[in-house]
């Protein structure tokens, strides 16, 4: 009679009443790998516009409920779960988000969490004022022994105050640089597409959107920053105070037809592409530029680094007073034995003795699970949508550069570009009829 249930239901057996109940809207694509890692949750409903390309992924929980439109869901299965995960495109995040906060549900959302800077303020500001409902963004690598091990190298002061920081990112992983179809075939059978398009313009449904082509697509999505930025961001977000910039430039690659005819292509972003954040002076931290590379492209290789060893496909390098610090993109060991457990500190030889710093920041190895349980106990994730959202906006400030190919200078407090009417209409560009927050 005092033996806990566990005990007589086995080591993994979780009484109902222990179980965390979870819904998912948008699983045909990444929402159905959030769902997999899940694995201690009950799935009971699910919804995508789109059923014969989440069909598999219906199949996998048979017993759940499925719909096409997640208003639909909500109005149904309210009662019947606890946590929502939100795997749809950028556009249609912030609506469900909000839909689900009312409802006083626990959120997993992927990133970046918003598509535009006025929805990240006003989402932020929801789960923040929802301060016992447990959230979390997909940043899969927060918190892992790789990148809390960046996070504890750079803490520990070797190379100086920060002065540069340059990130690189071999995405992106689909077409880029293409013009708006001409044709507009049918949509699968049985999808809404205007449901798909939610608060974005009427377009014609195509195949060059969806399925998973979405993302360069600045309706729909931000391109590779913003698709990637948050992967790297959270190592040092809060350690390098990289809260609003003061200005940001962004560039992308021309795509040319023949020898001399550019190709324009400005409803999606284009195959590589730079921006650089520009921060002021902030607490102890002196003015920082921030270099984002995408498309294949890399930072000049520091002249300090073995000829021997290969700059990562994907990768940071920090730039300091006192030395420099590269690293994996996400965080870990550089070059499997090679330097310190968080990267490589350069010049070598001036760091050969310096001490590898103490584990000093806790570690989740199990994203998904960390999230489950945290819904469970009430305890916040180490990576929440209040995060999230701090970070999304500093990536869309970098998508916003690049639509606008300018210098915008950025008054954060106002939420408003200062020099460029153009880039300062899609900080919070309007939504269609009937989809506004």
């Amino acid at each position: 009679m005092i033996l806990p249930r566990r005990v007589l239901g086995g080591a993994r057996f979780q009484p109902p009443s222990e179980t965390l109940r979870v819904a998912a809207v948008g699983i045909g694509g990444m929402g159905q790998h959030y769902l997999a890692g899940c694995k201690e949750a009950r799935v009971t409903a699910l919804c995508d516009l789109d059923h014969a390309l989440a069909g598999k992924v219906f199949q996998t929980y048979p017993e759940a409920a499925r719909y096409h439109d997640f208003r639909r869901m909500f109005d149904k299965e309210a009662s019947r779960f606890d946590a929502l995960i939100v795997g749809t495109p950028d556009h249609t995040h912030a609506v469900i988000l909000m839909a689900a906060l009312q409802l006083g549900k626990h959120l997993y959302c992927a990133k970046p969490v918003t598509h535009t800077i006025a929805e990240a303020r006003k989402v932020r500001a929801a789960v923040l004022r929802a301060d016992k409902l447990v959230t979390k963004t997909s940043v899969q690598s927060s918190a892992t022994e790789g990148a809390r091990s960046t996070t504890e190298l750079l803490r520990a002061g070797a190379i100086g105050p920060v002065r540069e920081l340059h990130i690189w990112c071999d995405h992106p992983a689909y077409p880029c640089a293409v013009e708006r179809p001409k044709d507009s075939p049918a949509p699968p059978a049985g999808m809404d597409w205007d449901l798909w398009l939610g608060p974005a313009p009427h377009r014609p449904y195509h195949p060059a959107y969806h399925p998973w082509k979405w993302r360069p697509w600045w309706d729909f999505g931000a391109g590779t920053v913003g698709d990637m930025a948050c992967h790297s961001f959270h190592v040092y977000f809060r350690e390098l105070e990289l809260g609003a910039p003061a200005a940001v430039h962004g560039w992308g690659s021309t795509r040319r037809e023949g020898f001399s005819t550019p190709v324009l292509t400005p409803e999606c972003q284009s195959h590589a592409n730079m921006v650089t954040w520009d921060y002021p002076a902030r607490g102890v931290h002196p003015p920082l530029r921030v270099h984002w590379y995408d498309g294949g492209m890399k930072p000049h290789r520091p002249v300090e680094l073995d000829p021997r060893v290969k700059m990562p496909a994907s990768g940071l390098l920090f730039v300091g007073e006192k030395g420099r610090l590269m690293a994996a993109y996400s965080g870990g060991r550089f070059l499997g034995q090679r330097g310190f457990r968080g990267g490589l500190l350069l010049p070598e030889e001036k760091f050969r003795d310096f001490p590898e710093p103490p584990r000093s920041l806790p570690r989740v190895e199990d994203h998904y699970g960390e999230w489950v349980r945290a819904c469970k106990t009430g305890t916040q994730t180490v990576c929440p949508i209040g995060l999230g959202c701090e970070m999304t906006e500093v990536a869309l400030l970098g998508a916003l550069a690049l639509r606008t190919g300018q210098l915008l200078e950025w008054d954060a407090a106002a939420m408003r570009v200062t020099n460029d009417p153009e880039a300062n209409a899609l900080v919070n560009p309007p939504a269609r009829a009937g989809w506004s927050l």
